[in-house]
């Protein structure tokens, strides 16, 4: 899913390697590039990685010099898996029960990961974003560990796949310290950085801090909100609440190029310029050894302007009088001079600037942690042991089953077992649409053309309710509904439906929303470790 994994996958599939898919739905890249489709219940993927654990360790196919080598806590993780703790073995049969794969499945992929060399897991984010999304990624890594295929050719550490180059986090640019932060309080936690930084509000909890402020237990009552690049309203979850908690807010300011669903409900709307009325350079968002300078093209039109020169006009009238001392052009030169990844990989500002991008010249095909596996003693994992933390004492020490110190499954909230099915039987996925990125182009008439925005349910669903392609439908739950085209489709298993998200949200007289906005349906309860919970929602669907 990076820049050219495609094509990589491709080239593999040409060379005879086996590819399989382990997802709800039969999706293009699975057509594409697959042998196998492993359809799997939302949020049960951790469960699957741990019964693929217990045949492992049960058929003696873990690599132990691995594990002795380069991990910390195998042996605690290795009594969960075996039903030491609980006295419940995750095995296969136990996983089937959760997540509807099959355990003859289970085990098969189990020995052929284990047995293969090199072997690729490769992760994506959706399981991630998800209730206990946490610990699909933690499982998925410790897979990798269990069989060796961490910092070699062919292998991958199952973990984000951040950038080929520079630091853990790609090239960072310098970002000097924000006087605000200051002032904000500390929440305690036995978590060092960002768990134990200054109190914030995670991204998903927005809207229950503006309602609900310090009695809450947020920081404060807050009275304005101020968005900038971002159509929030539109792309975070619990719209309905959203809107409740933007019409009790006392001022909203919105930077925008477009009346978004979020600029709406706006009291003021700063028309923003577009990427082609100003400069900037940047690098893709986690893939690529390129970097891209973005030269203006026109100067602004219709009075509007950057975000930069907003704030830089706006600042004196706040009475901040050193906010910036620099034009556009004079910060874009001196955050260059001042990331010494930059000038290291670009020689030249100005050639970098005037052929608009820079590719960075590699040796050859870079490997996550290859020098921390072949030489351990001088390059240590970057973590508190310096090794693979299959056990986390940081974990530990909060003490709380939420947040196990080994990775677990858990079973998730308006999940396969949640007793809300009875009401909303339906599990909602929210998936990414090629004609657009996020809420960015739905508005264009020609692209909306290309394919409709539809809700993906199973045959079996769609004859159970007598819906039939194409038909008009309800989806729904206690937090909003949506009126939306039914795509009847084997594309997607039984029991769960998919609406692609960045559908702008357009409600009618009874705050139905008609454009199909999937967060009408999702929960604003981030999971335990932070992780986003738009997959996690139970929805029912009837013909409108």
């Amino acid at each position: 899913w990076s820049t050219n994994t495609a094509w990589h996958l491709m080239k593999a599939r040409e060379a005879g390697i086996p590819v399989t898919c382990v997802d709800p739905r039969f999706t293009d890249t699975t057509a594409t590039l697959a042998q196998r489709w492993i359809p799997i219940r939302p949020g049960t993927d951790s469960a699957m990685m741990v019964a693929m654990a217990f045949v492992m360790i049960t058929e003696n196919l873990q690599d132990q010099r691995f594990l002795d080598t380069y991990t910390v806590g195998f042996q605690k993780f290795k009594d969960y898996v075996l039903g030491e703790e609980d006295r419940v073995p995750k095995t296969p049969e136990w996983a089937e029960a959760i997540s509807g794969v099959p355990a003859q499945t289970i085990a098969g992929l189990a020995r052929e990961y284990a047995t293969t060399k090199p072997a690729a897991l490769i992760t994506g984010f959706s399981p991630g974003r998800s209730a206990f999304g946490e610990q699909y990624h933690r499982s998925a890594m410790t897979l990798a560990a269990m069989t060796g295929n961490v910092g070699i050719h062919g292998g991958n550490a199952a973990g984000s796949e951040i950038s080929p180059v520079g630091s853990l986090f790609g090239h960072q640019l310098p970002v000097p310290p924000n006087p605000v932060d200051k002032k904000l309080p500390f929440k305690g936690s036995s978590l060092d950085t960002f768990a134990k930084a200054k109190q914030r509000v995670h991204i998903a909890q927005v809207w229950d801090a503006l309602l609900r402020g310090r009695q809450g237990g947020y920081p404060t009552d807050y009275k304005l909100a101020y968005f900038t690049c971002v159509n929030y309203l539109n792309q975070f979850p619990n719209v309905n609440k959203g809107i409740e908690a933007l019409k009790k807010t006392e001022f909203v300011v919105v930077h925008d190029t477009f009346l978004t669903p979020t600029a709406r409900y706006a009291d003021i709307v700063l028309p923003v310029n577009t990427f082609l009325e100003r400069n900037d350079f940047f690098r893709p968002w986690m893939s690529g050894p390129y970097y891209i300078f973005g030269n203006k093209a026109i100067d602004p039109l219709h009075g509007t302007k950057s975000d930069f020169d907003i704030a830089r006009e706006l600042a004196p009238r706040l009475g901040v009088s050193d906010y910036s001392d620099k034009t556009e052009d004079e910060w874009l030169r001196d955050i260059f001079q001042n990331s010494p990844d930059m000038v290291r990989d670009i020689p030249d500002y100005d050639a970098f600037r005037r052929q608009g991008q820079h590719k960075i010249q590699t040796p050859g095909p870079l490997v996550a942690f290859e020098k921390e596996v072949r030489d351990p003693e001088n390059n240590p994992f970057p973590t508190p042991s310096g090794k693979i933390e299959i056990f986390s004492q940081r974990l530990a020490d909060i003490d709380s089953p939420l947040t196990p110190p080994i990775p677990s499954y858990i079973e998730p909230w308006e999940g396969p077992s949640d007793p809300l099915r009875e009401k909303f039987p339906l599990q909602l996925i929210t998936v990414h649409f090629k004609r657009r990125a996020h809420s960015t182009f739905d508005n264009i008439p020609w692209l909306r053309e290309l394919e409709a925005q539809r809700v993906q349910i199973g045959t079996l669903d769609a004859q159970e309710r007598g819906i039939r392609d194409g038909d008009l439908v309800r989806v729904f739950n206690d937090r909003g509904e949506m009126r939306i085209p039914a795509w009847v489709t084997e594309r997607i298993m039984t029991g769960v439906v998919a609406i692609p998200e960045g559908a702008w949200f357009d409600p009618d007289e009874n705050g139905v929303d008609l454009g199909g906005c999937v967060n009408v349906l999702s929960r604003d309860q981030i999971s335990p470790g932070g992780a986003f919970p738009t997959n996690t929602a139970l929805v029912q669907v009837t013909r409108a």
